[in-house]
């Protein structure tokens, strides 16, 4: 880390002021028995890197978690995977689907989201649930404020079909619904 006891203070200061919100950051992103680990890791690449840091150390914060996120959605697609693989030898049917995909799957905005590309999710996400502004969330992505502008409309555009088409799948279950009752 740092060369002084300065920077471990300023180290020390921020990641008292930062923990809660990088843990919230990554609760979003992760299982839940994921995120106390994820959190440390972002700790403790964030000390190691403390002295190369530019800008807020927040946005700076959430660009490191953004990254160790996508590493542990990496490695438990490929446990997922895996687990898969050995449950269908077990059962060749398959199983009966988990109570986390029953959730999701009563929850319409969960499952529109999930639906759009995690690039759109995360710049969504940036503004809408971790409230940083434009140039923090371009710094936490690692783009320019003009590029992070653009990704936000395209993504806004994108969820905007996806909830259009969600509708519309709703408003067509309930009317082949009724036609099956009459």
């Amino acid at each position: 880390m740092g060369e002084s006891a300065d920077d471990w203070s300023r180290f020390e200061a921020e990641y008292r002021d930062s923990y809660q919100a990088v843990s919230r950051y990554l609760r979003r992103r992760l299982p839940p028995d994921l995120v106390d680990d994820a959190v440390s890791e972002v700790f403790t690449i964030a000390l190691e890197r403390w002295s190369t840091r530019q800008g807020a150390a927040l946005p700076w914060l959430y660009g490191i978690a953004r990254r160790v996120a996508a590493n542990a959605r990496r490695s438990l697609g490929r446990a997922d995977r895996l687990a898969g693989r050995l449950r269908d030898e077990e059962d060749p049917l398959g199983g009966e689907p988990g109570a986390d995909t029953e959730v999701l799957d009563r929850m319409g905005a969960a499952r529109v989201l999930e639906r759009l590309p995690e690039r759109d999710r995360d710049v969504l996400m940036l503004v809408s649930w971790d409230g940083l502004d434009p140039q923090e969330a371009a710094q936490a992505l690692g783009c320019g404020k003009a590029t992070f502008a653009v990704r936000l409309h395209r993504a806004r555009r994108r969820l905007e079909r996806e909830l259009a088409r969600e509708i519309t799948a709703v408003a067509d279950q309930g009317s082949m619904t009724e036609r099956t009752a009459t």
